[in-house]
Order: structure tokens, then C-alpha cells, then sequence
């Protein structure tokens, strides 16, 4: 039983279809009733309206071609697959041929000898001319409906005149006529083709004439590809190679600063330190250099803010030791509680004390360090300092500011054993333990001194070999850049006051110490390697040197204005320094006292020696840190505990460095000289002052237990040639 087909158009009519003798109200029962002629309806264009709409009929078919239906031939059999969507294989589509061979409904769908015609229409609307138009479908019956064949066969579909597409609105002349889109698939077929055409269709004739693998717009493309990467690789390579070497300089100066963010900005906060402080005169920002170059300010502490301490952990730029500085057998204790700011100023007080709450010594005093937490390289550091005491004859104070290489910690033994205050980049017996061969043979100059002492046994030096130096073992621990590269802790000091020892007055040794040492700690002083800009002031000092180190030193007069007892004013001092990795012979230090140059030395004055087979030594070129104190010893001086009185302060009205604005290098560990790592990884020498050696049985209480590098050119103990167990 077939199924019933529903009318298309029953959903948009409001009144029920109406029947007759020849259809049926829909695809219900009545569909087995009402069989559809076995002859194909002839929907002929000229039919009479009087003809019933599927009368039966001997003609055939009448197909006309039109831009909607083009190259249909003059009769089609029916075939499978040419239903509408109203019906199935043997149904009939409610189209037909209007005039002009336009379709409309009631026209068989075709499917044969046609380009697959898509049949469209429209709803005409007021302003459409209907009249003799010929894609209005003509009206097909005078009645107020009309019926089509359902997809049964057996029924058909009547629409009443109620319905949303009646009868009389179908004919020419309608408002609501159906319109037939103007579309000839013909056109399209046997017109020009299109440009795009070539793209998909290989028949084209002058398709190789027209188009090649290399023509002028391939190559813009191209070209504009080849850019377009470029531009990235700039972009995402290039142009952060540049960044980093325009900022290198600038990363390097806030390297290790917590002060300083990663673009380089300062915050100004109530409290809280800046690289340069604000409280920093704008008058003294820059400087012109005794060496002719501008120096910018890079670092300065005003101390003008009171009450600040300098326990661990309190300040970002110093730190008050807790220690006993045993190298120089210090009488006093350095106790943080001893370091203040006060009236503008740092204070370092040296004070009476209980033995039996200070170790076991009768005085403390204070030392700050800015080691790992403030270094510089090079350039120029003026402090400005009133001294304690009545007057410049009183002996025993001993204040210091001077510089160390941060590879080493003053007071922290174990940390310099090996570094201080070697300042060395040759591979030669210089490197070795007391200066002298393998064989302990020589050289002869190293084996005996008449400048040395008896506690020395008259031996040229101590020392027990430069640790990390160039002649270290690929493998052995070295702090870098290469083991082939000479490190130490040199040491320069801005000066150490004490009394005149040969008269009257206060003098203030400015000194810079080296490792390994010239032949009877001998240091020439000619032109061209030493100047003192005011003899009547300023001399060499007498001391050169011992089997611990060798010093280039001159002593000068103090004001006496700068002493507490005789005016407590503030006196300037300083020196600038340069060293140059590349060339030994390019270095110079020049110091001043009370604004003036007092004495300046060239590399010259610590040339090669080859009495004792040396090599050249360098001007620091190690990142340097501060360190201030106040103490007293009598390694040092004679101290005359009935002349000073206590508590005896240094004041320090403030620190300043200038750097060349074309060679700033501010840090602990800058790349050419890092520190960092070897710190973290050998914390314990740095951190337990009670430990004197760096390798050796750490169960003594005094070796930090680490391995000695191997060195290539000996075979002895502590240094091990390389390749050696």
C-alpha cells in the first residue's frame, strides 16, 4: 500500500481541501479509490482552460526549451530520479511551460538532455509588469482550485481559493504570480571562459602560455616571503642580540643590586637606600679624572639618616662583622652594636668592654664590609672622615678604609689563604709556595732576604701559592672566566692613620700590597713609577714589605683640624685607580688627601723581576669591595693606652665612586671576573671565621677541608701538577 504524500500547501491554508469525482482531499483512504490514469498528463502550454487538468490524452508531451530548461529535446520518457520534491518515481512535479517557454507549476521536472536547470521562482510583487511578461505562469483553470497528483498515483491534491496560493492569483496579470528567475546554464557553458577557469581546467589552450612555474608575480611573492623572514629573524634574533649589547654595561652596574629593578630604575623610597643616595649633593654628581677623563657618580652613602644599624641583614649595602680579626691580632672585638649613624654621619666607636662578655677582650669596635653586596672595578672612591683622638700624637688608633678583592672576605682567614693579596696573571714560579721550584733550590732571591724578618726566617715569602691561578688544571675548581686566567684579593688601602713614627703629627699610609714579590720587596720609584706630588708632605714609606706581602706605600701628613681634640672637621680622602686585563703595563693608582693628589705609581713599580723569575703583576683588575674599621693592634703601631681615651670615634660624612662614564662596571661578579659561583659553592670558608686554611683536616677546627687545585707547573704539595692522584 502506498503511503500517503502530504500536501504541501494543506499546512498554509486555513480552509480544508474540498473533493471531487476526480481527486481527493489528500493521501488518505480514498487514494486506492481514485487510480490515476495510466497515460502521462500532457501539460501543454495552449491547453483550453475548459480541459479538465489530468484528462487523459493521446498526445505527447510538449517540452520547450527556455533559459531555465535549455536543449530539451521534443519528447522525454519518464525516468526514475525526475520526481519533484512532492513526488517519487512515477509522480508528477506541479509544473508547467507558461508562454515564451518560461516554467511554472504543473511542468514535469527534467532530467534528460538537460544541464541539471535549477528551477527558481519568486513571489511578483506590485511593482512587477505582469502583463504579457513571459515568466508568468499562466492561470491553468477557471475554477477556484486546482489539483496535482499525489505521489501515490491514486489521488489529488485540491486547492481551494482560501488557500495562501489560489487559483485566480496564478494567472497572467496576478499580483501574486510566481516569476521565474531568467537564469540560461547555456550561457555560462558556451560563453568566454571565466579567468579563474584556467585554474581548474587543463584543456585550456594557452594554458602554458599564460601561466609558468617563474613569472613576474611568483617573484614579488617571493620576494615579499624572503623579506617577511628576514624582518622576523630581525626581529627575534637580531634585535635582542642588540638590546643586550647596548644595556650589557647597564645590567652589569645593578647586577647583585637589589636597589635596582631590571630596566635599570631607582625607586625613591622614604627609608630605604638608593645605589646613589638622595641626600647626594647635585654639585658633586660627576668629576673630571686626574687621568683627563669625565667620571659620573655610581655610588654614594650620605649617612644622613640616624639611628640605621648594620647587623646582618639590616642594611642592602653593609654589614657590621661579628668576629675577631685575628690576621693582625687585633686587640679589640668587631661587634655591629659598635656601627651607627648619627648627626649625619657614620660612627665606628672603639670602646672599653667586659672580658667576660666580649670574648675575652678588653675593647670592641666596629668593622663594615660591603662584601658580595656593593663592588666596583675600577675608577675612583673618596670618603670623608674626622679621626679619634685629642690630637694627632695620640698612638693606638687605628682607622682604615680601604678595598679588597671580593674573591676574599677580610677577617674570614680561610677565604684569603691563597688570594691575598696576590693580584697575578702568569703561569710561572710566582704561582708556587714561597716563591721557590719544586726542588726548593730556588731562585736564590726567593730562598733569602736581607729585608725580611727573623720570624720568617729571613725567606723571601710565606705565602702558601697563588690558589686559582693561570696555571690551573682544566677540571680543578676555579672561579672563572677560564682556569688559564690569574685570580686573587688584591688589596688597596684609601689609607691607615696613625701616629708619625719618626716625629711629631698624625700620617696616613696610602698603600696598594701585591703578590708574588720583587726581590727584597723592592719597588722602583723613579720617573715614570712613582710621584709625590708635595714632598714636604708626602714620602715613601719605609716599609716595603714582609714575607706576607709586598706593599707600594707612601706616608703623608694629616691635617691636624681632622683629629676630635683639635677641630673634628671632615677630611677628604681617596684615590682613582685603573687596571687593564689586557695589558699589565696600563694600570695606575693616584691618591689625594685633603682634595689634593699626594701620590700616584704606575704599573712600573711592580715590573717583572728576574731575580726572582716573576713575571709582570697587575693593578687590581678584580671587583673590589669596601671595607671601614676602627681598631687597634700593636702588629701595627705601639698603642699608648694612657694617651687615648674611650670612646674614641671615626665619623665618615660619606662614601662616594666615580667610575669613567665610558668604563662603568659595578658588581661582585661581573662576567670577567665572577665570583658568585665559587662563593656559594665554598659558603663555609666564607661564612666561619674561626677557619684559618682553605684545605687540610677539617676536624682541626681550623682547615675548611677543601681540595687545593691542581697547578701545571709543580709537583709538590699543596699544588698537585696536573693529571697527578
Amino acid at each position: 500500500m502506498s503511503s500517503p504524500v502530504p500536501d504541501p500547501f494543506a499546512s498554509r491554508s486555513p480552509t480544508p481541501l474540498s473533493q471531487d469525482s476526480g481527486s481527493s482531499s489528500g493521501g488518505g483512504q480514498n487514494d486506492r479509490e481514485h487510480p490515476l490514469p495510466a497515460t502521462p498528463i500532457s501539460p501543454m502550454a495552449g491547453h483550453s482552460p475548459n480541459e479538465p487538468l489530468l484528462a487523459s490524452t493521446s498526445r505527447q508531451p510538449s517540452y520547450v526549451s527556455s533559459p531555465l530548461n535549455p536543449n530539451v529535446s521534443s519528447s522525454r520518457p519518464e525516468s526514475r530520479g525526475s520526481m519533484s520534491r512532492m513526488g517519487h518515481d512515477d509522480s508528477y512535479t506541479p509544473l508547467g511551460v507558461g508562454p515564451g517557454g518560461y516554467p511554472f507549476l504543473g511542468a514535469r521536472e527534467s532530467s534528460v538532455g538537460s544541464r541539471g536547470s535549477m528551477l527558481l521562482y519568486r513571489l511578483a510583487s506590485d511593482s512587477d509588469p505582469l502583463d504579457d511578461d513571459p515568466r508568468v505562469s499562466p492561470s491553468r483553470h477557471p475554477r477556484d482550485r486546482f489539483s496535482m497528483g499525489s505521489d501515490s498515483g491514486l489521488s489529488l491534491h485540491s486547492v481551494p481559493s482560501g488557500s495562501k496560493y489560489p487559483t485566480e492569483k496564478f494567472g497572467t496579470g496576478g499580483k501574486g504570480a510566481f516569476l521565474a528567475y531568467a537564469y540560461d546554464p547555456s550561457q555560462d557553458q558556451n560563453g568566454p571562459p571565466d579567468a579563474e577557469d584556467i585554474m581548474h581546467d587543463p584543456e585550456t589552450l594557452d594554458h602554458d602560455k599564460r601561466f609558468s612555474a617563474f613569472n613576474l608575480r611568483g617573484c614579488f611573492n617571493i620576494t615579499v616571503l624572503i623579506l617577511l623572514v628576514i624582518a622576523l629573524v630581525c626581529l627575534f634574533t637580531l634585535y635582542p642580540i642588540i638590546t643586550f649589547l647596548r644595556s650589557n654595561k647597564r645590567n652589569l652596574a645593578i647586577d647583585n643590586n637589589v636597589q635596582v629593578n631590571g630596566t635599570g630604575q631607582v625607586p625613591v623610597l622614604t627609608n630605604f637606600p638608593s645605589l646613589v643616595d638622595v641626600h647626594t649633593p647635585a654639585d658633586v654628581m660627576a668629576r673630571k679624572g686626574w687621568d683627563g677623563h669625565d667620571y659620573e657618580l655610581v655610588f654614594s652613602d650620605e649617612f644622613n639618616v640616624d639611628g640605621r644599624t648594620f647587623w646582618p641583614g639590616d642594611d642592602p649595602f653593609w654589614e657590621a662583622v661579628d668576629i675577631w680579626y685575628g690576621a693582625t691580632q687585633d686587640m679589640e672585638w668587631y661587634s655591629p652594636e659598635q656601627a651607627t649613624t648619627v648627626n649625619g654621619s657614620l660612627r665606628l666607636r672603639l670602646d672599653a668592654a667586659d672580658p667576660a662578655t666580649n670574648h675575652g677582650l678588653s675593647w670592641k669596635s666596629a668593622m663594615l664590609q660591603s662584601w658580595n653586596k656593593f663592588c666596583f672595578t675600577g675608577g675612583y672612591i673618596e670618603v670623608s672622615v674626622s679621626f679619634p683622638g685629642t690630637s694627632s700624637n695620640v698612638a693606638g688608633y687605628w682607622p682604615g678604609v680601604w678595598l679588597m678583592g671580593n674573591l676574599g672576605r677580610p677577617g674570614y682567614g680561610a677565604s684569603t689563604d691563597g688570594l691575598w693579596p696576590y693580584s697575578y696573571n702568569a703561569c710561572d714560579v710566582g704561582t708556587f709556595p714561597n716563591q721557590t721550584n719544586a726542588d726548593k733550590q730556588g731562585p736564590a732571591a726567593a730562598l733569602h732576604t736581607d729585608y725580611g724578618r727573623d720570624k720568617y726566617n729571613f725567606e723571601l715569602s710565606w705565602l702558601p701559592g697563588q690558589r686559582v691561578s693561570a696555571c690551573t688544571c682544566s677540571g680543578s675548581e676555579h672561579p672563572g672566566p677560564s682556569p688559564s686566567v690569574g685570580r686573587g684579593a688584591p688589596e688597596i688601602d684609601v689609607f691607615e692613620a696613625q701616629k708619625n713614627k719618626l716625629g711629631d703629627g698624625g700620617k696616613v699610609s696610602q698603600s696598594a700590597q701585591f703578590a708574588p714579590f720583587s726581590h727584597d720587596y723592592i719597588s722602583p720609584n723613579g720617573t715614570g713609577q712613582a710621584t709625590f706630588f708635595n714632598p714636604a708632605i708626602t714620602a715613601q714609606n719605609t716599609y716595603q714589605g714582609s714575607a706576607l706581602q709586598q706593599a707600594v706605600t707612601a706616608l703623608t701628613t694629616v691635617p691636624e683640624r681632622a683629629y676630635f681634640g683639635t677641630g673634628a672637621e671632615f677630611i677628604s680622602f681617596g684615590f682613582e685607580y685603573f687596571g687593564d686585563p689586557n695589558d699589565d703595563n696600563a694600570g695606575y693608582i693616584t691618591w689625594q688627601v685633603d682634595g689634593t693628589p699626594s701620590y700616584a705609581v704606575t704599573s712600573q713599580v711592580i715590573p717583572a723581576d728576574p731575580l726572582t723569575e716573576i713575571s709582570q703583576r697587575q693593578i687590581a683588575v678584580e671587583p673590589m669591595s669596601i671595607v671601614l674599621n676602627l681598631g687597634m693592634s700593636q702588629s701595627f703601631q705601639p698603642v699608648d693606652l694612657t694617651a687615648m681615651t674611650f670612646p674614641g670615634d671615626l665619623l665618615i660624612d660619606y662614601i662616594r665612586v666615580y667610575q669613567r662614564t665610558d668604563k662603568k662596571n659595578i658588581g661582585c661578579s661581573p662576567p670577567a671576573y665572577p665570583t658568585a659561583d665559587y662563593i656559594a659553592n665554598h659558603m663555609e670558608a666564607y661564612t666561619n671565621p674561626n677557619l684559618t686554611f682553605w684545605s687540610g683536616d677539617p676536624s682541626t677546627g681550623i682547615h675548611a677541608g677543601y681540595s687545593w687545585p691542581r697547578n701545571s707547573k709543580v709537583g709538590l704539595r699543596p699544588l698537585i701538577r696536573c693529571g697527578a692522584q
